[in-house]
């Protein structure tokens, strides 16, 4: 029998797409307001007065008095003298052709360094006696977290059904719901990005229907009514999350950094509900990226930011199944994972002038090559008698 889909009224559908718009021009922004230092012995945090001019007003390195006024031999010999004591590589300014000495600060270590706790994963099976009234019940939770609280993401997955035997008062009850959640860290800013939630009740002469909501950043944004057999239409909305900003001491400029985590938000939700059976099949799940632009508020040769980062992509496949027509109950309970996270890198660097020669200071704050984990997490299956009067059937 072929099984009819799930109709969303045009109302429902209208809603979903002026709380996605909605939702969508209010981006959240925070601020870190924690100067992180590279080098803190020789460039501590600072801040200068919005405006001011480090170009020819910050000292070289070299012991030679500070002054532009030097003959090319001997402009010569403080480059040589300033290449000794940075170890930087020599090249030439590409705006003006100057000299220009490069010196790379190296990566971060929270670039590149996990810092999560362990993965959290709890099971619970209730298998209760054949001839009483307590429910059956079977559920899988599970939560991991990848990076650290400069760059990361995580995921939690909860599914779970139960099987309540008639009382007397009520008649029997199925019921099931998976639960998908995707975090994402900038800068130390953690936020749930989205969550997708899918729950089916069937009872003989009560509820048979169920509810599926989509959020992001913890506002609803599409929901839907499921009867019968059932299937949404996919989604997968493209959407910015938020942003961060945090200023990084690179050499000795306090250079701001926003990182903009945008992505999109993925569903999908299909199965069958009635008096005897709850079967429910979902896929939430959703992607982000860290897109970085750099900034300062004082007057240098040149500030920029080069690279991004791939925070997650994920899909949490969840399937839960109750067939419970007379006292044999058949059950399945099954939770998979598809996803990649931390991978791409994101460089800083500034340039500031000293009279005749310029100093391009370079750092890497994200070096991450990749995690990619596609395998079941958790499967239970089986069957036994449930509900059976004590006298027998």
């Amino acid at each position: 029998m072929q099984k009819p889909k799930a109709t969303l009224g045009f109302a429902a559908l209208l809603f979903a797409v002026v709380a996605s718009q909605a939702a969508q021009a209010q981006v959240p922004a925070y601020v870190d307001p924690v100067i992180y230092t590279v080098n803190p012995t020789s460039f501590p945090a600072t801040t200068y007065p919005p405006g001011y001019q480090l170009n020819n007003n910050y000292p070289w390195e070299s012991t030679y008095p500070f002054s532009p006024s030097y003959s090319a031999t001997e402009q010569q010999i403080i480059i040589n003298d300033e290449l000794a004591r940075t170890g930087g590589e020599l090249g030439t300014d590409p705006v003006d052709g100057s000299p220009n000495i490069t010196i790379d600060q190296g990566i971060i270590p929270e670039a590149h360094i996990e810092n999560v706790q362990p993965a959290v994963v709890v099971a619970t099976e209730v298998t209760p006696p054949s001839n009483g009234t307590t429910p059956f019940s079977r559920s899988y939770y599970r939560k991991n977290d990848f990076g650290n609280s400069l760059f990361g993401a995580g995921y939690i997955i909860d599914a779970a059904m139960t099987a309540s035997p008639s009382t007397g008062v009520a008649e029997k009850k199925v019921e099931a719901y998976a639960d998908g959640k995707v975090f994402a860290v900038a800068f130390g800013a953690e936020r749930e990005i989205v969550r997708g939630r899918a729950e089916l009740t069937g009872q003989q002469g009560g509820n048979n229907s169920g509810t599926a909501r989509l959020y992001a950043m913890g506002q609803q944004i599409w929901s839907g009514n499921l009867y019968t057999s059932f299937e949404i239409t996919p989604i997968n909305w493209s959407r910015t999350f938020f942003s961060v900003s945090k200023r990084f001491m690179v050499g000795p400029v306090p250079v701001s950094v926003a990182a903009s985590v945008g992505g999109g938000v993925k569903l999908t939700v299909s199965g069958q509900v009635g008096p005897t059976i709850a079967r429910l099949t979902t896929a939430a799940g959703g992607w982000a990226n860290a897109t970085a632009s750099a900034g300062v508020d004082i007057i240098v040769a040149g500030v920029g930011v080069e690279g991004n980062l791939v925070l997650v992509n994920v899909s949490l496949p969840a399937f839960a199944e109750l067939f419970w027509p007379f006292y044999s109950l058949d059950y399945t309970l099954r939770s998979n994972l598809n996803l990649t996270a931390l991978s791409g890198n994101i460089k800083l660097w500034v340039r500031v002038g000293f009279w005749f020669l310029k100093k391009t200071w370079r750092v890497t704050i994200a070096s991450w090559s990749g995690t990619t984990q596609n395998w079941p997490l958790f499967t239970q299956n089986g069957s036994l008698i449930l509900g059976m009067e004590p006298m027998g059937m």
